[in-house]
C-alpha cells in the first residue's frame, strides 16, 4: 500500500482524539456485557476455540518448557526468591476452629479409642504374662504385674487369670475416661508454637525445592494432567457458571462499580495513564490507513466533490 496521503492521516487523527476524547464509562454496560457472556460462553464455541488455539498454545508452551533447563527462580528479580522462601518459612499456626473441630470429631475419637485400647490391652497380656523385655518407665509395672499374677496364680489357682481378666476389662473403662484429656492434649499440641514453626519451616523448604526446579520438570508434571478430560469438561463447566444467577448479579455489580471508579478517565487519560497512548495512535493510524486504502478511499479533490 502506498504511504497514506496528509487527508487521510488528519482525518485518522481527527477521530482518534474524538476517541480519546470519550469517557470511559460510555464503553461499560452491564446489560450489554452479560449478553457477550451468553455468547461467548457457548459450549460449542468454547469447544471450538480451545481446539483451535487453546490446545495447540498449551502443546507448544509445554515442548518448549520440556527442554529448558531454566530454573523457576530465574522468573523472578534478584532477591525475590529468597523474600519468597523466607515468608513462607514464617510460622502457620493452624486454625483453632479447624482443630478443635477436627479433634472432637468422631471419627478421630474413635480412631483414638480403638488406638489406646489396643496399647493398653497389649500391655497388659504381656505385663500378665511376664514375657519381653522392659521398657523405659515400664519395666517396674509390668515386673509387678507380671509377678503378682504369677504369685496370685500359685497361691490361689484360678483366680491369678481372674485378676488378669479384670484388668483387661477395667481397660475400656480406663480409656473412656482418658478419651476427653487425649483430645485436648492433642489439640493443644496442634496449636502450639512448635507446631506452627514446624510447619513454616516444612513450607519454606518445600517452597525453595521448587524454585530450585526448572521448566523442565513443570512441564513433566504438567504432562500428567489428563488433558483430554480437562478439555471435554471445560465448554460445559464454563457455561453453567455463565447461567450462575450469583455470578451474573456479581459481574454486573463490578462493572458498576468499575464505570464508578473511573470516573471523570477519558480513554485518552487511561491511554496515558497506562504509557500506551503513543503506540494506541500509531495503530489507529496504520489499521485506519489500510482499512480506507481497502475500501476505496479518494480525496475530496480527487472525487471532484
Amino acid at each position: 500500500m502506498d504511504a497514506p496521503d496528509a487527508d487521510l492521516l488528519a482525518l485518522l487523527d481527527d477521530s482518534f482524539g474524538r476517541l480519546c476524547a470519550q469517557p470511559v464509562g460510555v464503553f461499560i454496560d452491564p446489560a450489554e456485557a452479560l449478553t457477550a457472556l451468553d455468547l461467548l460462553a457457548d459450549p460449542e464455541r468454547i469447544a471450538y476455540w480451545n481446539a483451535r488455539l487453546g490446545v495447540p498454545l498449551r502443546d507448544r508452551l509445554m515442548d518448549r518448557a520440556a527442554k529448558s533447563g531454566v530454573q523457576l527462580k530465574d522468573w523472578l528479580p534478584a532477591g525475590a526468591a529468597a523474600r519468597i522462601v523466607e515468608r513462607a518459612g514464617r510460622p502457620k499456626p493452624l486454625p483453632t476452629k479447624m482443630v478443635d473441630e477436627l479433634v472432637a470429631s468422631e471419627r478421630v475419637r474413635t480412631e483414638l479409642k480403638a488406638t489406646l485400647t489396643e496399647a493398653l490391652t497389649s500391655f497388659v497380656q504381656k505385663a500378665s504374662a511376664g514375657g519381653g523385655a522392659a521398657a523405659v518407665g515400664g519395666g517396674m509395672l509390668r515386673g509387678a504385674l507380671s509377678f503378682g499374677a504369677k504369685a496370685a496364680g500359685k497361691m490361689l489357682g484360678g483366680v491369678g487369670e481372674e485378676i488378669q481378666r479384670q484388668l483387661m476389662d477395667r481397660v475400656g473403662d480406663f480409656v473412656d475416661g482418658a478419651m476427653a484429656n487425649v483430645q485436648q492434649r492433642i489439640a493443644d499440641r496442634l496449636k502450639s508454637d512448635e507446631t506452627s514453626k514446624a510447619l513454616g519451616k516444612r513450607w519454606g523448604a518445600a517452597v525453595a525445592k521448587a524454585l530450585e526446579g526448572t521448566e523442565a520438570n513443570g512441564a513433566k508434571r504438567l504432562r500428567r494432567v489428563a488433558w483430554a478430560e480437562v478439555d471435554a469438561m471445560a465448554p460445559a463447566v464454563v457455561a453453567h457458571n455463565a447461567q450462575r444467577a450469583a455470578l451474573r448479579a456479581t459481574i454486573a455489580e463490578e462493572l458498576v462499580a468499575v464505570a464508578g471508579d473511573m470516573e471523570g478517565e477519558t480513554v485518552g487519560s487511561l491511554l496515558e495513564a497506562l504509557g500506551l497512548l503513543p503506540m494506541a495512535h500509531a495503530q489507529w493510524r496504520r489499521l485506519g490507513a489500510r482499512i480506507m486504502a481497502d475500501s476505496g478511499w479518494t480525496r475530496a479533490s480527487d472525487a471532484d466533490v
